[in-house]
């Protein structure tokens, strides 16, 4: 299925968004009269809420998107199926959910609500940490029989490093037991520390390094002003008034629409 999008956009296909408009979905042209329909059927909070550029792009996504799913059912033989307009009516309820709810608590609200975020911040010292980061500085061997015979030379106090060839060293790295599952397990143990030699050879670029530890950065705790803690504060802050809020808002509407029998 084709679809374009116009400045506002990228472009998903050889075709362009006319003059004027904002996107190509299939054969459906949307242009800025079919937001301000949809915006036309929003309550007035919702209204406020997808105003300026930033909300008519959120609220063209939203249109897109449904337009995308109406399209595919089509495709699907399911034009009819009460289903497509079920998941339509869906699509439709979450834009008025995700505005009725911004209203009730509104970002910005929380973002200056700096007594929350501190208490937040406070209370979980776990959090919001950067990683530890470690390299190591060492010589490369061709096989791993004479890496391992320095590594006991070099235990022995026969020879430091230095003179056993040219040195060199990694960038810092965070632990990844995944990416390196034998050597990050070496690298990071507690017990070494700088200038700590590694007590085996570890294998990089497909040869044997035999290494001691040059730095280690400690992790640290990310400061309160950092702005993705900030983000990350927001974020839990406003969870737990976003799910009253939902369920106060449930509740009105329960009571203003009671469930009928059928």
């Amino acid at each position: 299925m084709l679809l374009v999008l116009g400045a506002a956009g990228c472009s998903l296909g050889d075709e362009a968004v006319p003059s004027g408009k904002l996107a190509v979905v299939g054969p459906t042209v949307i242009g800025p009269e079919d937001l301000s329909a949809e915006q036309s059927q929003l309550g007035p909070y919702a209204q406020l809420r997808f105003a300026g550029l930033e909300g008519r792009a959120a609220l063209l996504e939203a249109v897109v998107a449904a337009e995308l799913l109406a399209q595919a059912a089509i495709d699907e033989g399911l034009g009819d199926d009460p289903r497509v307009e079920l998941a339509l009516l869906e699509e439709e309820a979450a834009l008025y959910l995700a505005a009725e709810l911004e209203r009730r608590v509104p970002r910005a609200e929380v973002a200056a609500d700096t007594a929350a975020l501190r208490a937040w911040y406070d209370a979980h010292p776990q959090e919001l940490w950067t990683d530890e980061l470690r390299n190591i500085e060492g010589v490369v061997f061709d096989d791993l029989p004479a890496a391992t015979e320095a590594i006991r030379r070099l235990s022995a106090g026969e020879v430091e490093l230095e003179a056993l060839g040219d040195l060199v060293a990694t960038g810092l790295q965070r632990r990844d037991d995944l990416e390196h599952p034998g050597f990050h397990a070496i690298l990071f143990d507690p017990a070494l520390g700088p200038g700590d030699l590694l007590p085996v050879p570890v294998v990089l670029a497909g040869k044997p390094i035999v290494a001691r530890i040059q730095q280690v950065v400690p992790a640290t705790r990310k400061p309160f002003d950092d702005p993705e803690v900030q983000e990350r504060l927001v974020q839990e802050a406003r969870a737990p008034r976003l799910a009253a809020a939902r369920e106060r808002l449930l509740a009105e509407l329960a009571e203003r629409y009671p469930e009928r029998a059928p």
